[in-house]
């Protein structure tokens, strides 16, 4: 037969104390079937070589890795050369085992065939490397058998590939998830969740990453401290539920990145509450001279049913510090501006939110405002069917600075 039909029809493998490639002779395409169960090595009786063939380990001669915990361990390429008379392959299942106490790598180790050289490599695939740091040290067996029961073996010259794969300490995180459950209208306090980083780190970040990031706010503690703050910056809708996740990154002192995922939920369960307002007011802090519109910032109210057609805008009371001009605008103390969606155009919908967006100006054509607090009270009325009528008040701040 032709060694290139062995290794051709190699195939994948077996458990993670007992790593297998398996391959049958003769036929061109499929696999050898069978395997040990996950975890347990095969109980075979007294070795039984098979004479006349032999397999060489060529590389490697050892394995000595170092990563920090949450990487992935690196590949490892583990090559050898048949040598003998082939022929006695054939018709045989071919069996390439990997004995590892560690569970260090992927239980399916990739082949990679040489026919003119009859040769073959296992490329074992790493896992990412355990929290806790550590030193795993051990050897790595070879093993060559005829079949999956490994009752005719083939005999491997330097079968045991010492190793020492030491885990440093990385980039962790405390909790892997922070999940708020609150009732509708209520508030939630903060939650820190500790950072451990690794030695001598030179820097460390968070950035949103996937879901509704909007929903959260996840930032690194004011103090200085190597915590993340979780926290929601609004009040949200009546049973509703948002998910997201933030990447935790963090620059090693040898200059490798390492990232973790925080994930990050919210439940708002139902409540007797009326009404919501989802922040509690809108504050600007514009630096004098600036001619454009201060970023918007948006706002709603949320209600347990359907009846933001209930809601009315109804004015605004706007406050200037004394002897300021504001006669620039064309309005009197037109520094503000809010733009009510729900108020424009006929018919209104009911919908279970009434939203509306602000902005700020402290210049008006080439005319600016002094540096100063300005401030103005948004008055909204809410008149569900059946009663009470509720007055709700949405205070907008700009603080003009040198």
């Amino acid at each position: 037969m032709k060694l290139k039909r062995v290794f051709q029809a190699a195939a994948a493998g077996l458990a993670s104390l007992v790593i297998a490639a398996c391959g049958g002779g003769g036929g061109g395409g499929g696999g050898g079937g069978g395997g040990f169960p996950i975890g347990i090595a095969p109980v075979a009786p007294p070795v039984n070589y098979v004479n006349g063939l032999s397999i060489r380990i060529n590389q490697p001669a050892s394995i000595d890795k170092t990563v920090y915990e949450g990487q992935m361990i690196p590949s490892v390429l583990v090559s050898g050369t048949l040598s003998g008379d082939v022929n006695l392959l054939s018709g045989k299942v071919l069996v390439l085992l990997v004995v590892m106490p560690d569970p260090l790598f992927e239980e399916k180790p990739a082949i990679a065939i040489n026919a003119a050289a009859q040769s073959a490599s296992l490329n074992m695939t790493g896992k990412i490397a355990p929290d806790g740091p550590k030193t795993y040290k051990g050897n790595m067996t070879i093993k060559a058998c005829l079949d999956t029961a490994c009752q005719s073996e083939i005999r491997v010259e330097n079968p045991q590939i010492p190793y020492a794969i030491t885990v440093k300490t990385g980039l962790v995180l405390g909790s892997k998830n922070v999940d708020f459950v609150t009732p509708f209208g209520a508030a939630v306090a903060p939650v820190t969740v500790p950072v451990t980083l690794p030695e001598g780190a030179a820097s460390w970040a968070v950035a949103p990453a996937i879901g509704s990031t909007d929903t959260f706010k996840v930032e690194k503690a004011g103090d200085g401290s190597p915590n993340l703050v979780v926290s929601l910056p609004a009040l949200l809708p009546s049973a509703t539920s948002y998910k997201a996740s933030f990447s935790v990154s963090a620059i090693t002192s040898d200059g490798q990145k390492l990232s973790r995922l925080l994930e990050v939920s919210v439940l708002t369960n139902p409540s007797s509450a009326p009404y919501v307002l989802a922040k509690p007011e809108a504050h600007f802090v514009v630096k004098e001279g600036t001619p454009t519109l201060a970023p918007a910032q948006d706002n709603a109210v949320f209600f347990p049913g359907n009846t933001s057609d209930k809601m009315r805008y109804m004015g605004m009371v706007m406050n200037t510090p004394p002897g300021v001009d504001t006669s620039m605008y064309p309005g009197p103390n037109l520094w503000l501006y809010d733009y009510f969606y729900n108020e424009a155009g006929l018919p209104r919908y009911a919908t279970k939110s009434y939203s509306w967006s602000t902005q700020v100006q402290a210049c008006y054509n080439d005319r600016c405002l002094v540096p100063g607090r300005y401030s103005a009270q948004v008055q909204f009325r809410y008149t569900p069917d059946g009663g009470p009528v509720y007055d709700i008040y949405y205070p907008v701040v700009m603080d003009v600075v040198p």
